[in-house]
């Protein structure tokens, strides 16, 4: 069982830069660049940084874009 998936198969609360690359769709660079902007919200711990599931959720529906009527 992969470290990251919890025994009830939750999403994890936390997600580092590969995994949240993988889940974007992104490469880590693009992760890191989007921190470094300010635009993506993370927590650093020393050079590590970690992605709250929630500010997640919420950067995506933030940059979220209507579609075309």
């Amino acid at each position: 069982m992969p470290r990251s998936r919890l025994r009830n198969d939750t999403p994890p609360e936390f997600y580092t830069v590969g995994q949240l690359a993988d889940l974007l769709q992104l490469t880590p660079m693009t992760i890191y660049r989007m921190v470094r902007r300010g635009e993506l919200p993370c927590h650093a711990i020393g050079r590590i940084k970690r992605f709250r599931r929630g500010d997640v959720e919420a950067f995506l529906q933030k940059v979220r874009k209507p579609t075309s009527a």
